[in-house]
């Protein structure tokens, strides 16, 4: 996931500005989306159709993307789905 995000730019896939090796441990540098993960919207909240087709919507852009750049996502979850403020996916 750090290499699409540091290699593929677009608007929903969150931008990556550094990473670094400390230890055994990475740390990456990237966008606050401070709306937090889908998973924890959909375990604290019941979203209408239209909230999830706009969710849906989102991700196959950035999906749409990778794979015309040959790059297949294989850990596509709620987890790594990432919300602005406002609901920007």
């Amino acid at each position: 996931q750090v290499v699409i995000m540091r290699d593929h730019q677009h608007e929903n896939v969150v931008e990556m500005y550094n990473s670094y090796l400390v230890g055994d441990e990475l740390w990456v540098v990237m966008e606050f989306l401070e709306g937090g993960a889908l998973t924890d919207i959909v375990t604290h909240t019941r979203m209408s159709e239209e909230q999830i087709a706009a969710v849906c919507r989102s991700v196959l852009r950035a999906l749409a993307v990778l794979h015309a750049q040959g790059v297949i996502h294989r850990d596509i979850k709620s987890d790594s789905i990432l919300l602005t403020h406002d609901g920007r996916v």
